[in-house]
């Protein structure tokens, strides 16, 4: 297992590593381990470019505690969702191939192992609120990542497509 964390403008964000690859995002400090593995060093990266707008190439993920249905989800809005877009969960429970299952897409979205590299602050409801966000800050957190991905709101919180 390696870990290592950095400093953001969300303020600290870590994240883990084994073998199979990136196991998972989280918020705060922790204890750095192994910080110059592959995995850890890519992440690092992808996490630092993202904030100061640039893009560069994803980790290898560790996807051997998803369901099929949570990789199909995840791996769809990792691929598919661009910075500056937004999709519906109904959208994405279309598009994953399950066309009744928004509310378990929000489910995948709230345990999402990745937040910001796979985006679900990018999934929204149908109505433009942005819905719930399960990382630190809420969605407050989720407003923010939205408006530096370029994302407008109207003055009622509503995003503006």
């Amino acid at each position: 297992m390696a870990q290592d964390w950095v400093s953001s403008p969300l303020g600290p964000i870590n994240f883990e590593s084994t073998e199979q690859g990136l196991v998972r995002i989280g918020w705060g400090e922790v204890l750095r381990q192994d910080p110059e593995d592959p995995i850890i060093v890519i992440t690092r990266k992808w996490i630092s470019n993202y904030f100061e707008g640039m893009n560069n190439n994803l980790p290898i993920f560790d996807e051997r505690e998803l369901t099929n249905f949570q990789r199909n989800v995840l791996i769809y809005l990792r691929d598919k969702t661009r910075i500056g877009e937004t999709i519906t969960y109904a959208e994405l429970a279309t598009a994953a191939g399950h066309p009744n299952a928004s509310r378990a897409v929000g489910s995948v979205m709230a345990m999402n192992p990745w937040p910001i590299l796979v985006p679900c602050h990018r999934v929204v409801r149908g109505d433009g609120i942005i819905g719930n966000y399960s990382g630190l800050g809420g969605t407050e957190t989720k407003t923010r990542l939205l408006i530096h991905e370029g994302n407008q709101f109207d003055e009622n919180g509503k995003l503006v497509y």
